[in-house]
């Protein structure tokens, strides 16, 4: 079951409840000084929201809190045991990588063959995370790391990388923040 917030895909419900309430309070802002009523208060609720989402828009991705959250959440359902498995699996079965070393999801509309989206309706059947959210975004095999991500350019991304053979890359940890569990497995998050 993918995850939803009032029929929505939880990643976007952050980003939408911020910008009703941008667009609701500017608004107010606006009639206040046609009003020419409460004209300070509505100046100081803009600045301090402004200045809130800001603060929380640069600090709040350096927190833990979410990769520590992605980890627990894939330890209590899959374990690292199983995680390994699945890198295994997917970088064995060439069946439904890309040219591009890519394993995108099949939607509905996708000129896919039925065989591929039989073999992808299996691997998730296995592997139930791969239908937790509606989009997931690519499972990348490159040079025996697997990985898998989730997310966007507008909301960032964020998985997990598996090595097949010794220690997972260090990523770039001016957009990425990661959380290492063991020398082959790896959670991240990016800007």
């Amino acid at each position: 079951m993918p995850l939803t917030v009032i029929l929505l895909p939880a990643e976007i419900v952050p980003v939408g409840v911020g910008f009703v309430a941008a667009v609701t309070l500017v608004a107010i802002a606006v009639k206040s000084f046609g009003d020419r009523k409460h004209e300070k208060w509505a100046v100081g609720a803009l600045v301090g929201v402004v200045v809130a989402t800001t603060a929380l828009a640069l600090f709040a991705r350096h927190l833990p809190g979410f990769l520590h959250g992605l980890r627990d959440r894939f330890v209590a359902e899959l374990g690292y045991a199983q995680m390994r498995d699945f890198a295994r699996e997917v970088s064995q079965d060439k069946s439904l990588l890309g040219p591009d070393g890519m394993i995108q999801r099949p939607w509905k509309w996708d000129s896919v063959t039925g065989d591929k989206r039989k073999r992808w309706d299996a691997l998730a059947s296995r592997y139930p995370f791969l239908n937790r959210t509606r989009r997931l975004s690519t499972i990348v095999v490159r040079d025996g790391v697997i990985e898998v991500n989730w997310g966007g350019a507008l909301i960032g991304q964020w998985g997990f990388q598996i090595s097949l053979n010794g220690a997972v890359p260090n990523p770039d940890t001016k957009h990425w923040r990661v959380l290492r569990v063991a020398d082959d497995i790896q959670f991240f998050r990016g800007d």
